[in-house]
């Protein structure tokens, strides 16, 4: 496993997750079990899976089986969102019940500091968060409310899920037997169902959960393997600037090529 930089800064996130992620039941050995593999898009996928000569991209919610240096995954194209991307990850894990030691949800995402995470940039998720839940006025979203949790993980060491969700991303890389790449980022990042589009919401988001990266699946895909007691690791390469529009701001093909170099350290 390669030597990490320094991690970002975590903000306080406890809601009573075991380490990974998990349900508290503990993470269980990945064994020769087969680890799911879940893009948001056709794109990320073929950046990140076809070089290591995956199959060619399935329809969006199934999964299909592929066999890599003696390992058998299945890999998923989830479809865009967290609405997408629980309904898919959760149907395959419904239908492959036991056969699957853990799970990896890798992709493009935007940066809230593209002086601390740059443009191509590689972060591993040490929490997640979906500031969307909870009771909305006009002074921001309170989690806690409307009263109750969005569920509640079983096992001594679960507990109520608000809006945030505790990762342990070198922990589960080392369950699955996978190789974190040199100069990987360590950060909170922030799931949304709408992306920011101005800067007063990316500077809302990151100063509330401290964050590093925003997308629109890993809090859900983090979610559905934490109550399957999965490990589970979040990868994402930097796209774009949180909040920004400006093509000087962008830069899609440099974050799956980036992508694409990374899963092939992840699987080596």
């Amino acid at each position: 496993m390669g030597q990490p930089t320094p991690s970002l800064p975590v903000p306080e996130t406890g809601h009573g997750l075991g380490p990974g992620g998990t349900s508290g039941r503990g993470t269980p050995p990945s064994g020769r079990r087969r680890l799911l593999v879940a893009c948001a898009t056709a794109k990320e996928y073929k950046a990140a899976l076809a070089p290591l000569g995956a199959p060619a991209a399935p329809e969006p919610g199934r999964a299909v089986p592929w066999r890599r240096g003696g390992r058998d995954f299945l890999i998923l194209v989830t479809g865009v969102g967290p609405v997408a991307a629980a309904l898919a990850v959760g149907r395959v894990l419904g239908r492959h019940e036991g056969a699957i030691g853990g799970l990896v949800n890798c992709g493009v995402a935007g940066s809230f500091d593209l002086a601390g995470v740059p443009l191509g940039g590689l972060v591993a998720a040490t929490a997640e968060a979906f500031p969307e839940f909870g009771l909305r006025r006009e002074a921001g979203t309170d989690p806690r409310g409307i009263g109750f949790p969005q569920l509640s993980l079983p096992g001594a060491g679960g507990g109520p899920v608000f809006d945030r969700l505790p990762l342990a991303p070198e922990a589960a890389a080392g369950d699955m037997g996978l190789s974190l790449p040199p100069g990987t980022l360590f950060g909170p990042c922030v799931t949304v169902a709408g992306v920011s589009g101005d800067a007063a919401r990316a500077a809302l988001l990151a100063r509330r959960y401290g964050a590093a990266c925003e997308s629109m699946e890993g809090f859900a895909v983090g979610l559905a393997a934490a109550v399957a007691g999965l490990p589970f690791l979040e990868l994402r390469t930097v796209s774009n600037r949180v909040g920004a529009r400006p093509p000087e701001d962008w830069d899609l093909a440099g974050a799956l090529a980036a992508l694409g170099r990374a899963v092939a350290i992840l699987f080596s």
